[in-house]
């Protein structure tokens, strides 16, 4: 089969940032296109987006959000099968643990905000042992010996602002010599992190400082002013008036008075004049302002975290909402776990594996997300602790399937049966009530035979059902009454009963028959 050529113009990468039209070129390096930075950043420049995480609220969910990431364990998998490609994946592993990973994820985190971020990678050559063997095949096998390899000694994050980036795209530091365009950097020696809240082509990212800007400057304002309002009116106006004709440095030396009036507590005034404290009032509690902050608030927290029940429980804090609010949250710390992944891999993973190694397989780095709770199979756990005797508690329960469940009312026991009356006066009423037939009359006669008997079977029964503790208890006294019950004096009324309703069935159907012929 012929190797496959591809042209050489789809090779080539036309539209390049050092063509583009709309890119800000002020020299030999590139501007960031964020508008907020070239009107209000000026000389701080990106500093206005690292001041953001000063505010209380967005500092926090800032650092919750990075902290979703760190939380979750790292691992390394082989990017082959082949000798090579296990034995990169191991080296990798032992050369992270070497200095605090971490430390430098938790670092170059801090392009979520900033829209980029660097850190400087020191090398040096150290004898490691790297064993490729899976851990269950090294139990009992000697260790092979420290052989030299080429890994990071440490790694530094640096700050953002000490770097610019060139027209191609490269990374340049600035210097004092070179503070407007930088000098250039050596391959494999610093790495940069991209995070873009909106796809585009700057090489400076777009952090959420972006959209972070506006709600923490209002917010920021509406507690300077909210501050202000306290100081006016928080305290009684002091208000004095002078007789006419009041020379001015006596209305001077009064007003002074007035504004030590707030600290001194007293007041000394010439005579005839006249000093009052009008009280004054806010409109509502705060004035707005409070309003306004939580309003910022929860703004930020969408802009960081996607939700806001997490942070803050709001009007509507339910449980499963909150569950649904935190899902947000990790699929958020799913991407960025995912991103930076991957900006590890092209740069200081495959440099490891490219100064020791190379030609093998550049290994997968990844955070591995927090198990989710399988609830069929922890209800099938909480049955079967149960069945053995141990019942969870409340707390268990709201924990693990959430608050939305109560306990069932246990069934109060049936009461006794009681009978309102003798039965075979009831039997003899509805007898005579449907009429004397003379089925009627044996099932009357019955009950006036039998009542006797019936009484005491049914005052039997009673008294196993008064002494019974529990339901188990009662079926088991059933089972012995049932072979003792007094049914000597029933079966003695019964049998006359029976023989008379043989013969008159008999003779019922003798006439029957003759009638029919």
């Amino acid at each position: 089969m012929a190797k496959a050529a591809v042209p050489a113009p789809l090779q080539v990468e036309i539209a390049t940032i050092a063509r583009d039209v709309t890119a800000p070129m002020p020299g030999f390096t590139l501007a960031p296109r964020d508008d907020i930075l070239a009107r209000r950043g000026g000389q701080d420049g990106l500093k206005i987006y690292q001041d953001l995480a000063r505010d209380g609220h967005a500092g926090s969910v800032l650092r919750k959000r990075r902290a979703a990431v760190i939380a979750r364990e790292w691992t390394v998998e082989a990017g082959g099968t082949q000798p090579d490609d296990l034995l990169a994946a191991e080296l990798v592993r032992v050369a992270l643990r070497r200095f605090g990973f971490d430390r430098l994820c938790l670092g170059l985190l801090a392009a979520v905000l900033n829209g980029y971020a660097v850190a400087e990678v020191m090398w040096e050559a150290a004898d490691l042992v790297v064993d490729p063997r899976p851990e269950d095949e090294r139990e009992g096998k000697p260790s092979p010996s420290a052989t030299p390899w080429i890994v990071p000694a440490s790694v530094k994050v640096r700050n953002a602002r000490r770097f610019r980036f060139g027209l191609q795209g490269e990374l340049r530091m600035l210097t004092w010599d070179e503070p407007l365009h930088g000098i250039p950097l050596p391959d494999r020696k610093f790495i940069v992190a991209r995070y873009w809240a909106e796809e585009n082509e700057d090489p400076y990212g777009r952090g959420l400082g972006h959209d972070l800007f506006w709600p923490v400057y209002f917010k920021r304002n509406g507690v300077a002013l909210w501050h202000k309002a306290l100081e006016r009116f928080g305290q009684p106006f002091p208000y004095a008036e002078y007789p006419t004709g009041t020379p001015r440095n006596e209305r001077q030396e009064l007003l002074a008075a007035l504004a030590d009036l707030g600290q001194s507590g007293g007041l000394v005034v010439p005579q005839g004049s006249l000093v009052k404290l009008l009280e004054t009032k806010m409109t509502g509690p705060d004035g707005g302002h409070a309003a306004l902050v939580s309003v910022m608030d929860a703004e930020i927290s969408k802009i960081v975290l996607g939700e806001t029940l997490t942070t803050e429980a709001g009007d509507k804090g339910a449980r499963s909402l909150g569950e649904v609010h935190d899902d947000v949250r990790q699929e958020l710390a799913d991407g960025d776990a995912d991103l930076l992944s991957a900006e590890l891999k092209s740069q200081v993973v495959r440099w490891i594996v490219e100064l020791n190694l190379p030609g093998a397989a550049v290994p997968d780095i990844w955070r591995r997300a927090p198990e989710q709770v399988d609830l069929k199979a922890q209800s099938d756990l909480d049955k079967a602790l149960f069945d053995m005797g141990f019942e969870p508690t409340d707390a268990h329960v709201s924990e693990t399937y959430g608050d939305h469940y109560q306990r069932k009312a246990a069934p109060e026991p049936p009461a006794p049966p009681r009978v309102a009356g003798p039965p075979q006066l009831r039997l003899v009423e509805h007898a005579r009530a449907d009429g004397a037939g003379p089925l009627d009359e044996l099932v009357a006669r019955l009950a006036v035979a039998a009542a006797p008997s019936q009484e005491a079977v049914l005052n039997a029964i009673r008294r196993e059902v008064e002494m019974a503790s529990s339901y188990e208890d009662l079926e088991q006294r059933f089972l012995r009454l049932s072979a003792a019950l007094p049914i000597e004096g029933l079966a003695q009324a019964l049998q006359p009963v029976l023989l008379l309703a043989n013969l008159t069935g008999r003779d019922a159907v003798g006439q029957a028959a003759g009638h029919d012929e």
